[in-house]
């Protein structure tokens, strides 16, 4: 039986790195292909090792690595496309994506351009089985209801808080509508935060919100409502699952926690006291933002000293989407197709504090940018 050849796009990444770690350890025997942007294939292979290296010991992988090979390039580059053997790919893994949420047009030349020209391209691949490109289920726009399911989004003229998910929901559409013999599965992520053995060793990426949240003590939405989010190795878990199982059901699925593994912000809070300790003298206060920022002072004191404009103008956006009525992304699709449950956050949540004590949050906040 002829082994699988997978195209992996965003492996530097923080999910990207930690699906490339876990098809490396544990996949199927399979050739890699990994479009990395870098001037020369050795610059881009030192990328790769640097991502895989927040995940597992690299001596570990020196076998395994010898499966990928390295094309570098860029997404929006005709060349670097070109270079991919198109005759053996048979899966393709598009993670690679511009995250940022203060730019519009580099995040809209990286995730509608550069994703549109990879399928297109791939459409001629006489051997492809599943492209899967990686989405968000935050593009359901700023007024959605409590829990979203897959078929409701995306729809055209949402307002969105930010282009990112803005972008994602307009490159889902238009790979339905421009590329319709693709043979396309979405998979969407919910807040992908920490790791469930490293914590936040790889990445404090948005883990540095809630902490702020905690020491802050301060909330623009209810401790009674939900968070949806999942650790990185689980999306990674997840990920391959979708990419390698033979028959799906359906071509879109949520990967988060669910009504069956989402928690309350109450149990988040009650969590970060047991690390830290109860603060009775300092209960949390639902406010509204400006409050938050007329109490800057506050700041210094419990974050340690940092650039406060940029915090809270990153702040601002965190809370915004914190206030946005989506609590649960339904995933029982998921689920019916032999994916587990993924582990509540507060069950791995201690780690990620453990794992962020050396690093201040405005140090933790650059894992964003």
């Amino acid at each position: 039986m002829t082994i699988p050849t997978i195209l992996l796009t965003g492996a530097t990444g923080f999910i990207g790195g930690a699906t490339l770690a876990r098809l490396l350890q544990s996949g199927p025997p399979c050739r890699i292909l990994l479009l990395v942007r870098g001037e020369t294939a050795s610059v881009a292979a030192s990328r790769v090792r640097q991502s895989l290296r927040r995940f597992v010991d690299l001596a570990r992988l020196e076998s395994a690595l010898d499966s990928c090979q390295v094309i570098p390039g860029d997404l929006t580059d005709p060349d670097s496309l070109a270079a991919i053997p198109l005759n053996e790919v048979t899966h393709v893994l598009h993670l690679a994506s511009n995250t940022s949420f203060r730019s519009v047009r580099g995040v809209r030349h990286t995730n509608i351009l550069g994703t549109l020209s990879l399928a297109h391209r791939l459409r001629r691949a006489p051997r492809l089985q599943r492209f899967l490109h990686v989405s968000t289920a935050y593009l359901c726009g700023d007024d959605p209801p409590r829990i979203v399911h897959e078929d409701d989004y995306p729809r055209p003229k949402l307002r969105h808080l930010v282009e990112y998910t803005n972008s994602k929901a307009e490159c889902e559409m238009l790979l339905w509508n421009t590329a319709p013999e693709l043979p396309l599965i979405i998979a969407r992520p919910s807040v992908v935060i920490g790791h469930t053995r490293l914590g936040c060793g790889p990445s404090a990426s948005i883990f540095w919100f809630y902490r702020t949240v905690d020491m802050l003590r301060r909330t623009t939405f209810p401790l009674e409502s939900f968070d949806d989010a999942i650790p990185v190795d689980y999306a990674a878990e997840a990920l391959l699952f979708l990419l390698l199982k033979p028959e799906l059901q359906y071509r879109c699925y949520h990967i988060s926690a669910g009504e069956s593994s989402s928690v309350t912000w109450h149990e988040i809070a009650a969590t970060f006291a047991r690390c830290h300790g109860e603060r009775p003298e300092n209960p949390y206060r639902q406010v509204d933002f400006q409050t938050i920022r007329n109490e800057r002072d506050r700041l210094q004191p419990l974050l340690g000293s940092g650039d406060e404009d940029h915090l809270l103008m990153a702040l601002q956006l965190y809370y915004r989407f914190g206030e946005i009525a989506v609590e649960i992304f339904d995933n029982r699709r998921l689920l019916a197709e032999g994916m587990p449950s993924a582990p509540r956050f507060t069950s791995y949540l201690p780690l990620c504090v453990n794992t962020s004590a050396q690093r201040s949050v405005y140090q933790q906040m650059l894992d964003d940018e």
